[in-house]
């Protein structure tokens, strides 16, 4: 999996320079609403692409524990590591 960020940079530069003309047109509220519904669109979209993220990396750690062992609670209540010593996981239908 690999990720190109090198566009990044260049499109920041064009955000900045927009917000830039934008400061010195000094558009009314009417004009900024569809730019306000945009961003806010845009935060929610982030959000949930940063949760999604999130999401897939405890469940990637969760699989990665489940290949090292078993956690299990012993007769007092303390949790123990049951190892696991098949590292493949068998598949049954």
């Amino acid at each position: 999996m690999s990720a190109d960020f090198e566009p990044l940079g260049a499109l920041l530069q064009r955000k900045e320079d927009l917000l830039g003309q934008l400061t010195k047109s000094k558009p009314d509220t009417y004009t900024l609403r569809p730019l306000r519904q945009k961003m806010d669109e845009n935060q929610s979209l982030l959000a949930a692409a940063i949760k999604g993220v999130a999401a897939a990396g405890d469940r990637l750690e969760a699989l990665s524990d489940v290949q090292k062992g078993l956690r299990v609670y012993d007769p007092s209540g303390r949790a123990e590591l049951v190892q696991n010593h098949h590292r493949s996981v068998e598949k049954k239908a």
